[in-house]
């Protein structure tokens, strides 16, 4: 796939660089707001080498890529000549329109806000692996300086959660990010941390109580306190006189919100949080395997509509409350496994190399967490293999859930987040109950695809049917042309007389720039 030629065509077929407001990514999806929706070009698009498909939200247009979807949003803003500070402007500037739509509204936020971190907060929970390997094997004590090292860092980034949700919150509700950071440094403030280990009485803030509260590692606290603000900001932007901006703005803006925040929001949030998770780990000691059957066969439809998004703060808020998560993250592995076993079922059904050649490498692609590629690519063009590998996570998720399955760190849902699944005091519990429910999703997508008739010719990619289209279909002149007219010469006479004029001087795009083929252009002498 060449990466510039297929962000040339993108750029084309959304309807120009000056259609374009903001182009981002996610692991496997390009984002873009566009000014006018009405210009893309979404047949040409899903032909596109590379592109696996489209999906609309209510303010977003987003194509489906794969794992190359970071380079191809890299060579899209370059072309369009877009960096950081021109995104920035992009997005305030940008129509609100998805905020009409609550539903794909928040999850178009959350999205926005989780995605930036994931990185760090990925290399925390993976680094949780590590020390959890390390205690395992017993390959250094915990009073080794090394260890103290690898534990601040799998620590800071979920301790200091606030400062990096604030950061990326403050970019989507078009804020200054050092302000929000300074909100962060507010809840992380070490008299509200200590007074709430202590368990002191609420202080007084003239009639109001400020209860002392740990915000540490907390999720919803800080992102209601940036949206608060955004608001509080424009309002007294509006107040103040120009000239006096510089000075009182900022001042004026943290005086209306960080009481707001610390009376109302913050502890409003904090046991939203603390209650979600509760609520949740009822809702598994109680109908535990149904809810498991429920998110590991669903999961494929959670992925494909971005909903995914909105459990990455619960999975979060599960891992600082309880320790762990038993909502997500594991049965998002075990869907995982169920997708790359019913795509390698059908790498050993196809023949082509074409075909092989794409089923054993998002097969693979699966395995090491990114599914989406498979989904788009081949089971969801065959259809049967999605519904096979869908009902292979379900039972594999419902067993799993009868053997008390939970992950002890966020990590992305792949073979190598396995040791996540050892608890810190050594317990192998959980890693066995996912091993049998991994082991278990793979084998029966495998079994079930292998087992299921569908029509292979289905899985030919975007590329090959551009190919064959131009080699074999014959365009549209052809087919309303007798056989043996196409054989010999042919006299074309024109239907008036006229001075010929070049191509490019027609002004009509579609003929001047040759888009639907060669052709000549006659200024006629007589008529129009």
């Amino acid at each position: 796939m060449d990466k510039t030629n297929l962000a040339k065509n993108i750029i084309q077929f959304v309807g120009g660089k000056d259609n374009i407001s903001l182009v981002w990514n996610c692991m496997t999806r390009l984002r873009t707001n566009l000014v006018d929706d009405s210009l893309i070009e979404k047949e040409e698009l899903l032909q596109l080498d590379g592109v696996l498909d489209i999906q609309e939200t209510s303010s977003q247009f987003q194509i489906i890529i794969g794992n190359n979807v970071d380079k191809v949003s890299d060579e899209i803003n370059r072309l369009i000549g877009h960096d950081t500070k021109q995104q920035q402007a992009s997005e305030k500037s940008a129509p609100r329109k998805g905020f009409k739509n609550k539903v794909n509204g928040l999850l178009e936020v959350i999205a926005a806000i989780f995605t930036p971190i994931l990185p760090t907060i990925i290399g925390a929970g993976m680094m949780k692996v590590v020390l959890a390997l390390i205690n395992l094997t017993d390959l250094m004590p915990e009073s080794s300086g090394i260890f103290q090292v690898f534990t601040m860092i799998s620590d800071a980034a979920f301790y200091f959660l606030p400062f990096l949700l604030a950061v990326s919150a403050a970019r989507k509700f078009s804020v200054n990010e050092f302000i929000a950071v300074f909100l962060a440094g507010v809840l992380m403030y070490p008299s509200l941390i200590a007074g709430s280990a202590k368990g002191l009485e609420p202080m007084k803030f003239w009639i109001f109580d400020i209860p002392y509260m740990d915000y540490s590692s907390s999720v919803i606290p800080i992102i209601l306190g940036v949206w608060v603000m955004s608001y509080v900001d424009r309002l007294v932007n509006r107040i103040v006189p120009s000239m006096l901006k510089a000075i009182l703005s900022s001042v004026l803006v943290l005086i209306i919100t960080v009481p707001i925040l610390l009376i109302v929001i913050a502890p409003l949030g904090f046991y939203i949080g603390d209650y979600l998770s509760k609520g949740l780990t009822l809702l598994f000691s109680t109908v535990g395997p149904l809810a498991g059957l429920l998110l590991a066969g669903f999961n494929p439809f959670i992925v494909m509509t971005g909903m995914h998004y909105a459990f990455m703060p619960t999975a979060i808020q599960s891992i600082s409350s309880n320790g762990f998560d038993n909502f997500w993250l594991p049965f998002a592995l075990i869907s995982n496994m169920a997708q790359a076993g019913a795509i390698l079922a059908v790498f050993v059904k196809v023949r082509k190399p074409e075909h092989r050649s794409i089923t054993f490498s998002t097969g693979l692609s699966a395995i090491f967490g990114i599914t989406e590629p498979g989904m788009y690519g081949v089971t969801l063009k065959l259809k049967k293999p999605l519904f096979a590998a869908m009902a292979a996570s379900a039972i594999a998720g419902c067993v799993a859930v009868l053997f008390k399955v939970k992950t002890f760190s966020f990590v992305a849902p792949s073979i190598f987040s396995l040791p996540a699944y050892i608890a810190p005091d050594g317990d192998m519990s959980a890693f066995w109950a996912i091993l049998v429910g991994i082991v278990l999703s793979f084998t029966l997508g495998f079994a079930f695809t292998m087992m299921t008739k569908y029509e292979l010719n289905n899985l030919t990619t975007n590329q090959t049917k551009a190919d064959e289209k131009g080699k074999s279909e014959p365009d549209e002149e052809q087919l309303n042309t007798p056989k043996q007219a196409l054989t010999g010469s042919t006299d074309v006479v024109s239907p008036l007389t006229g001075k010929i004029i070049p191509m490019d001087q027609v002004p009509d795009k579609t003929f001047s720039e040759e888009i639907i083929g060669k052709g000549i252009a006659i200024e006629p002498d007589q008529g129009s």
